[in-house]
């Protein structure tokens, strides 16, 4: 592509509408980013490789538990951005209101269930490394009382931007993430509380975010005087929508985390550097996602509001646009971690075994990561349309069928050790995107919500 074809492409009116989603996402994402890299940063300088060790286990684990919303969040994007299109507003009060209940409902549940088994979660870590295991008990006692503020979040923060305003849950989020850094600060560097420290500092930053995230669904989505009117109540056909399509969606962005756990375990098997230089590796990898979640998202409500309105052919033309901007993330990523790998590393240790472990692992990593662009694109617009089964299957093809059993071998048996999981990462990546490229490219996508007119067109298209 030449220089004015390119700008032509970057002018297109479906590529503008896609960016203009995606930026206030991105900038979230950048600080969020940054925010977790901060954190690390304190644990690692302050407090040393097995807290960074331990912290690692314990995101590890509460990225799972992160992944526990999207049962909620998908269903909501794939609903309110359907009624969005088809200009339904009772339909997306009924959606926020029985999204909202579930999630504060959920989340307790778990969240109590969790709290008062810390050691039992962590046995699926087994006896390798009893240090790390024990620092990390004493960030998840803290962390797993956040699990309801969590669910609630994510969930009202997916509903909001399914009627297309990404802006303002961004800010919200910014705002966590920066009274994050501060308590970071206070209660690691000023009062040496460790790891609790960086588990507290979490928590009630997700308190402040449900207090101001619950102002805006009231505000901008569901009024207050509807709760008045005592219409806030259960319906039971709405939240078995939004469980239908979110359950697949669940298992499919649960199993990367849960997979991450077993990785984690091959990993500390292997040595504490290794899990270090994972657990950093990980966090710097978040930089490549920051467009990409935000442009998922993006799809995910344009791909939505066009079948709600009957516009099937604007749904593919997103979806056109989604792999062109995604591709060219990929490409300004690429020499950052492949050339400036050690450089990024040095920035969070001093160790050369580790950063040289940790190099290896972001250069031969991105070689497969090269390759999401079409799991988060096609991802995107499966979920935009409510069908969420397609990225399920290819998310277990590639993490459990192709990750973990090469990285046990790679890692374990071979004699790699950690290099063998690093390839085994990449590979995994590979398989997933070409399973859910040729799901798409053989069925394509539908309206969970049907319209006559969509289906008019979808006939229209296959003729």
């Amino acid at each position: 592509m030449n220089g004015r074809g390119l700008t032509a492409q970057l002018k297109d009116k479906t590529t503008k509408n896609l960016w203009g989603l995606s930026y206030p996402i991105m900038i979230g994402q950048i600080l969020h980013t940054l925010m977790m890299l901060v954190d690390i940063w304190f644990v690692s300088e302050l407090i040393g490789e097995r807290a960074t060790a331990a912290v690692g286990v314990s995101t590890a684990l509460m990225g799972v538990i992160r992944v526990g919303p999207f049962l909620l969040s998908a269903g909501a994007i794939a609903l309110v951005s359907q009624y969005t299109g088809s200009n339904n507003p009772q339909g997306i009060r009924k959606v926020a209101q029985n999204a909202m209940m579930m999630a504060l409902g959920i989340g307790s549940v778990l969240g109590a269930i969790l709290f008062f088994n810390v050691e039992g979660a962590l046995r699926i870590f087994g006896e390798s490394s009893p240090g790390v295991l024990e620092e990390a008990t004493k960030y998840l006692s803290i962390a797993f009382i956040s699990i309801p503020f969590i669910f609630f979040n994510v969930t009202t923060k997916a509903i909001v931007e399914a009627t297309g305003d990404t802006k303002n849950p961004v800010k919200v989020f910014l705002l966590m993430n920066g009274i994050n850094i501060f308590l970071d600060y206070l209660f690691i560097a000023q009062m040496n509380m460790g790891v609790e420290g960086a588990s507290l500092a979490t928590l009630l930053s997700e308190i402040i975010g449900l207090i101001f995230m619950g102002i805006l669904m009231f505000r901008k989505v569901l009024p207050f005087r509807e709760i008045i009117k005592g219409i806030w109540r259960f319906h039971g056909k709405t939240c078995g929508d939004i469980l239908k399509i979110g359950g697949f969606s669940m298992v499919q962005m649960m199993i990367r985390p849960i997979t991450g756990l077993i990785m984690m375990r091959i990993v500390l098997g292997i040595g504490e550097i290794p899990a270090a230089a994972f657990s950093i590796g990980g966090r710097l990898f978040e930089f490549v996602f920051i467009f990409l979640k935000g442009l998922q998202i993006a799809v995910s409500v344009l791909v939505g509001q066009s079948l709600g309105k009957g516009h099937l052919q604007q749904a593919y033309k997103v979806v056109r646009k989604g792999l062109f901007l995604s591709g060219l993330n990929m490409i300004v990523f690429f020499l950052l971690y492949v050339v400036f790998g050690g450089f990024l590393m040095s920035l969070f240790t001093s160790n050369e075994e580790l950063i040289t472990i940790g190099v290896l692992y972001l250069r031969i990593c991105y070689l497969g990561v090269l390759f999401v662009v079409f799991p988060i694109v096609f991802g995107g617009a499966f979920t935009g349309a409510g069908d969420t089964f397609p990225p399920m299957v290819s998310g277990i093809v590639g993490n459990v069928f192709i990750k973990i059993p090469l990285a046990y071998y790679l890692g374990s048996l071979s004699g790699l050790q950690a290099t063998g999981v690093w390839i085994a990462i990449a590979l995994s990546v590979v398989f997933e995107a070409a399973v859910i490229s040729l799901w798409f490219k053989k069925k394509g996508i539908r309206p969970f919500i049907q319209h006559q007119q969509t289906l008019n067109d979808i006939k229209e298209v296959r003729s």
